[in-house]
């Protein structure tokens, strides 16, 4: 019994963000300095915009203020319209990948070979689910941030799937040692 613990709460790890914080623009812009991010990877839906495809003035001074000191950004989405990601993007001035397959690594592979002076620990994943953005970017190897989710309007899968990820995250704020890490 007390091995079927240890398994189950390592094998929840593989869900736990670094990082947590309410909303992306309240990420210390120290913080990416202090931690070397040379590439902030961001989910866009419910991360970056609402159900209505809107975002904050605050989030573009925020990206524009962390672009403004050397640091590149990149959506990584599993949308499967393009023309929301593209608009978004161009928008925010920053790249973009959809249908991004999260969390299979394959796509934070590919945006990250396009980055070769980064390195792993230099890159940061933000997103909002912990099954999509966080377990994939954790799964190859990149650090990761997890934000509130900016409204309850939802997909149905990510609906089935919220339950599951407050079981985790009660877990993971129950750790002395994430205590500091959230900012939630």
């Amino acid at each position: 019994m007390k091995n079927e613990n240890k398994e189950k709460k390592s094998l929840l790890k593989n869900f736990y963000p670094e990082y947590t914080f309410e909303k992306v623009e309240n990420i210390p812009d120290e913080l990416i300095h202090k931690e070397g991010i040379k590439l902030i990877l961001m989910d866009m839906d419910n991360t970056l915009i609402d159900s209505k495809g809107k975002y904050s003035k605050e989030l573009r001074r925020w990206i524009k203020n962390i672009k403004a000191k050397g640091v590149k950004f990149y959506i990584i989405s599993n949308s499967f319209s393009e023309s929301t990601v593209k608009r978004i993007s161009k928008e925010l001035g920053v790249q973009y990948l959809y249908k991004a397959s999260k969390p299979s690594t394959k796509a934070f592979k590919k945006i990250c070979d396009k980055f070769p002076d980064a390195n792993k620990c230099e890159i940061l994943m933000v997103g909002d689910q912990l099954f999509t953005d966080i377990w994939g970017a954790n799964r190859f190897g990149i650090r990761t941030i997890l934000v509130k989710r900016l409204n309850k309007k939802e997909i149905i899968i990510s609906k089935i799937k919220r339950p599951f990820e407050r079981i985790i995250l009660n877990h993971y704020y129950k750790k002395e040692e994430n205590i500091e890490k959230c900012r939630v």
